[in-house]
This record gives structure tokens, C-alpha cells and sequence, in this order.
């Protein structure tokens, strides 16, 4: 035996062996805290989820849905309102304005037969109807064919009342083609002499 321990070869497997059975102890004695046993985790699985199905079916949104409707039935009737009155006042625009154009129409239709008689024509207006009034009636309605109204109204005006009779009636005693037409001139001079601005001049 003690030539066994002072072998050198002996003393390093009794090492070994010393080694090897402390780590087995000390194994065994710390195992629990060096691996504690795993413990018990609950798991819980879910089923695969449905779907989530919305409704707006609730009270709230019906009786939303019931005013806008009503609102916009409203709007819809107001519309139709603004329609039929805008279209009355172009139809009551259309009618001024077809009043207007006749106004306008007569007026210068108006304005047409009224004889105005300048200061300066005055003097020529006498000589020309002293000289028409020495002539037939005849001939005077002859020359007036050949003149504009407003110049034979203008004479007119300086003509005596007698003068102004015997050619009115010589034009409507004309007969002819053209009767029907020297009548209405006859009654057009005698409705522009009556609008005369200043009437007979001696």
C-alpha cells in the first residue's frame, strides 16, 4: 500500500477519482436549484373568429335616415318651386319687354307724324304755300306725289284752312289705282298737321 501511494501514477487517479465523485455529490445535492423542474404554463387556444357583422338597424340611424329623406324631399319640392317661378318671371319679363317694343314702336311711329318747323324754313315754307295755293288742287296733289309727308305737312301749315280743304278733298275724290292709298295719306297729313308743334305761322 504505501508503495501504491508513492506511485505517482497512483496519486493521479486517486485525484481523479476524488474529483470526479465531489462533482457527482455536489451534482446531485445542488440539482434542483441549478434545473428546477419547468413549470405549468396555461395555454389557451382560440377558436378560428367569425367574422364581426355590423348593423346599423338601430333607432338612431332609422330616424336619421327618415329626416334626411324628408329633407331632401324638401329640397326637392323647393326646387321645383324656384323652377315654375323663374319661369313665370321670364314669361313676365318676355311680356315687358314685348310691351316695351310696342310702346318704342308707337312712339316713333308717333314721333314720325309730329311736324316740327325750324325758324330757318319758315319763309321758303310761306312762299312755297302761297304758291301751291294758287294753283288747282289738281296740281298741287300732283307736285305733293312727288314731295315726302313731312315736306307737305310743312306747307300745309301755312296754307288758310280753305286752301288745305280743296286738296285733302281733291285727294280723296282721286280715282284710280291708287285711290285707297291718297285717302290715307290724306288722313296721315291731316293727323300731322293736328300734332303740329307750333301750328299755322302767318
Amino acid at each position: 500500500m504505501k508503495n501504491l501511494i508513492s506511485k505517482p501514477w497512483f496519486l493521479a487517479i486517486l485525484a481523479l477519482a476524488l474529483m470526479l465523485g465531489t462533482q457527482a455529490g455536489a451534482y446531485l445535492l445542488y440539482k434542483d436549484t441549478l434545473f428546477p423542474p419547468p413549470k405549468d404554463v396555461l395555454v389557451i387556444k382560440r377558436a378560428d373568429p367569425s367574422p364581426i357583422e355590423w348593423s346599423f338597424s338601430s333607432d338612431d340611424l332609422v330616424k336619421l335616415k327618415m329626416e334626411l329623406v324628408n329633407r331632401l324631399s324638401e329640397v326637392e319640392a323647393r326646387e321645383a318651386e324656384l323652377n315654375v317661378f323663374e319661369a313665370r318671371i321670364q314669361s313676365d319679363r318676355d311680356e315687358i319687354n314685348a310691351i316695351k317694343a310696342e310702346v318704342e314702336r308707337m312712339r316713333d311711329t308717333l314721333l314720325a307724324d309730329i311736324v316740327e318747323v325750324e325758324e330757318w324754313e319758315k319763309k321758303n315754307l310761306k312762299t312755297l304755300a302761297d304758291t301751291y295755293s294758287n294753283l288747282d288742287p289738281d296740281a298741287t296733289v300732283n307736285i305733293f306725289g312727288e314731295l315726302d309727308d313731312a315736306t307737305v305737312a310743312k306747307i300745309l301749315k301755312f296754307m288758310d284752312p280753305a286752301t288745305i280743304g280743296e286738296i285733302l278733298q281733291e285727294m280723296a275724290n282721286r280715282n284710280g289705282g291708287a285711290e285707297d292709298e291718297l285717302i290715307k295719306r290724306a288722313a296721315k297729313l291731316s293727323n300731322m298737321l293736328r300734332l303740329s308743334v307750333d301750328g299755322q305761322t302767318t
